[in-house]
């Protein structure tokens, strides 16, 4: 790993935090690596541009890490106005939902059928506004699910999620669970 000690670079690298938390005022203090500090200059306009998508895409990032591991485990639907736009959009199983309130529900919903359901993320990356994350479902099936009445049974899924967010909310949601691996486990599809 290459390690940079140049104060332009730090200075630059600095600009890209602050610009992420405080806005564009703050890259425009920053500067950028070449020096050239003119509101016109080609350089900066490119750094100035780098460094808001890194900034912001660092943040949506933290945010759905945040998502992962305070929300989702507490369960508390008050927390969920943290994270979640009240016009959210949900795309799962060739449907789409919309709204904070029908999102809440498909959670409730998921909760009642595994109590102690468990995400476990396995992988997360980020690019631009998009947040996606790769992870493992756990739980037992203690109330219906998608049409099975309750087996007692565990399931593991290794599922993933494409999050958008829009002014440090998520606003879409793309979700891939693996629904055959589940009702497999729950027996209510014959395994191959």
């Amino acid at each position: 790993m290459r390690r940079y000690t140049k104060p332009a670079v730090v200075v630059t690298a600095l600009g890209a935090l602050s610009l992420a938390v405080l806005g564009s005022g703050a890259a425009v203090a920053a500067g950028t690596a070449d020096g050239s500090t003119g509101p016109g200059s080609p350089s900066r306009v490119t750094a100035e541009s780098a460094s808001w998508n890194h900034g912001i895409t660092q943040v949506n990032k933290r945010i759905v890490q945040r998502y992962t591991s305070e929300y989702l485990p507490g369960r508390d639907p008050a927390l969920a106005s943290k994270f979640v736009s009240p016009d959210i959009v949900v795309h799962f199983g060739g449907q789409t939902w919309q709204g904070r309130d029908t999102y809440l529900g498909i959670v409730a919903a998921n909760l009642k059928a595994f109590p102690d359901l468990k995400w476990t993320v396995q992988d997360m990356r980020a690019e631009g506004d998009t947040v996606a994350v790769r992870y493992t479902m756990t739980g037992t099936h203690k109330g219906p699910f998608a049409g099975v009445e309750v087996t007692g049974k565990a399931i593991r899924s290794e599922s993933m999620a494409f999050y958008r967010l829009s002014h440090g909310l998520i606003v879409e949601e793309r979700a891939q669970l693996d629904m055959l691996g589940i009702l497999r486990q729950m027996g209510a599809i014959p395994t191959a």
